[in-house]
């Protein structure tokens, strides 16, 4: 499995726990919750590659560029939770400001 998948998956796994177990029973509706929860999320991703990663010099691929292990992971953490965070929103009536 290439390094790139276990980060997505990684992410993928984080995210799936965050949106379907953790925000809908901790945060419901309320933004500033999410929001914070959601930097939690984050941050464990990061750490936990971070420990894998962090000063092995290897480059991970993004298509038309290569960039280190923590841009990675908040690229792709950033480009899965997008459309999580639409249904979430969504689903549970999130109001963001306008």
């Amino acid at each position: 499995m290439s390094i790139e998948l276990q980060v997505i998956l990684l992410n993928v796994i984080i995210l799936c726990l965050a949106y379907f177990v953790i925000y809908p029973r901790y945060a419901g509706s309320d933004l500033k919750k999410v929001s914070i929860q959601d930097l939690i999320a984050t941050l464990v991703s990061l750490a936990i590659v971070g420990s894998v990663y962090y000063g092995s010099g290897l480059a991970f691929s993004l298509v038309l560029f290569e960039v280190n292990w923590a841009w990675f992971t908040v690229i792709t953490f950033t480009l899965i939770e997008l459309p999580l965070c639409y249904w979430y929103a969504k689903r549970h009536g999130v109001k963001f400001p306008e």
